[in-house]
Formats: structure tokens, sequence, C-alpha cells
């Protein structure tokens, strides 16, 4: 009698999902490492973007208050807004420096002009106008910029009373003088020029003028003015003009 066969025992294949992860193989102790890391990079990574977000929004509505403040009575921005137009000089190349200049003029005191700089930084969200002179202008026109807010009274209250500053009409003269076009060709800036001699109010003043050129440059200012307006300018019959004291 023919015994019937045993079954044999089927074999089952079974993954072992837990050596296939990764994940699996790591301890409690280096998963809660992992996750713990995980969430504070995250955090971090959110936070980051959620302060730089905040940073730009807050710099916008200060530019755009103190865009709302050139419209009304706020000259500060008024003035501020006009310099960045000259820099931009309505997409030409180059800088309006004759706008520039009239801008400074206009500023009473250097007080105001420090209210000018914060007003711009506001405005163009961190810009630096002193930063932004030394880019858009040549030397010689820094330097004459420059003196022109240095003549100006410390103090806005003291602002309004007639400026009488031969240092500083003999450094803007000097920079108007050696003016150079491009950096290649010299010339002179006779807008410059004339804004000083608009400034100055009598003859004895111009003479005034005249020898703290001499003592800071060692050369007559008459000489150069003669060598750079010969063909152009009669300055003699300007200031002839002026009265004498």
């Amino acid at each position: 009698m023919i015994q019937p066969q045993q079954q044999q025992p089927t074999t089952q294949i079974v993954l072992d999902q837990e050596k296939r992860s990764w994940w699996n193989s790591l301890t409690d102790k280096q998963r809660h490492a992992i996750t713990s890391l995980a969430i504070v990079l995250g955090i971090s990574v959110v936070a980051v973007i959620a302060i730089k977000f905040a940073s730009n929004q807050v710099r916008e509505a200060i530019a755009n208050k103190e865009e709302n403040n050139s419209f009304g009575s706020k000259d500060h921005a008024t003035w501020a807004k006009q310099l960045k137009n000259a820099f931009d000089n309505d997409g030409w190349w180059g800088t309006d420096e004759v706008a520039v200049r009239q801008v400074l003029r206009a500023i009473p005191s250097q007080e105001d002009f420090q209210k000018v700089q914060t007003s711009y930084r506001k405005l163009y969200k961190g810009a630096n106008l002193i930063e932004d002179m030394t880019s858009e202008l040549k030397t010689s026109e820094f330097n004459e910029m420059l003196a022109i807010v240095q003549a100006k009274p410390q103090k806005a209250k003291d602002a309004g009373s007639p400026i009488y500053d031969p240092h500083g009409w003999a450094k803007r003269l000097y920079s108007a003088l050696d003016y150079a076009w491009l950096g290649l060709f010299w010339g002179t800036d006779e807008d410059a020029v004339l804004a000083v001699f608009s400034e100055i109010p009598t003859q004895k003043a111009f003479n005034e003028t005249a020898q703290v050129y001499a003592n800071m440059y060692g050369t007559s200012l008459a000489d150069d003015l003669d060598g750079d307006l010969d063909w152009t300018m009669d300055w003699r019959e300007k200031i002839k003009k002026k009265p004498k004291s």
C-alpha cells in the first residue's frame, strides 16, 4: 500500500521591510534627534523668510509714507526726491549736476541737509545720499557740492541770513575751473562759476575770495578766470556790476 506523500511545507518569502528602510534601521534616540533637528531647521528657515518679508514690507511702507511727504509740506522729502531725479536724469546718461546744485543751494542749513539724507534713505530703502553723490558726480563736482553744504549755517534756526563765505567760494571756483568732462577733456563748469558769482555780494567780497584762492592754491583767481573764460564770459563785467562794499 502506497503511503500518501506528506505535503511539503510551503516556503513563504517575507520581505524584511525594516532592513529595507534606513529610517527603521535607526534607534529611537537617533530618530528623535533627526526629527528635532528637522523641526528646528524648518522653523529657522520659515523665520528667516518671515523676517525678510517683514523687513521688505516695513521698508516699503516707510518709502510710501516718505513719498507722500514729498507732495506735502515736508521739504526734506521733496529735496531728497529732486536729488534722486537729478541722479537719474530722466533716463539720460549721466547726472544733471545743474539740478543737484540748485537743490543743494535751496537747502537752508546743514541740519536740514541731514534730514534730507534721512528722507533719502527712507525713500530709496536704505540708499546713502553721500555715497550716491560720490558715485554720480565727478570729483570736482562733488567738491563743489560739498562746499555748498559746508557754507550753510549749522542750525535751521540760523537759516536765511546772507551767506558770506570767501573760503567756500574759493573752493567752488577752483572745482569749477578744474572741471574735467568724462575725465578726459579739461574745461570749465560755467554754471558753477555763475552760481558762485550770484552769491558773492560785493566787489570787496570777490577780492577777499581771490586772496583766499591765492593762499589755498598758489595761483591768481583772475588769471585762472581769464584763461578759462576768455572767449565765453566777461566775468570782470559781472563783478563790476556789484557794489564795491
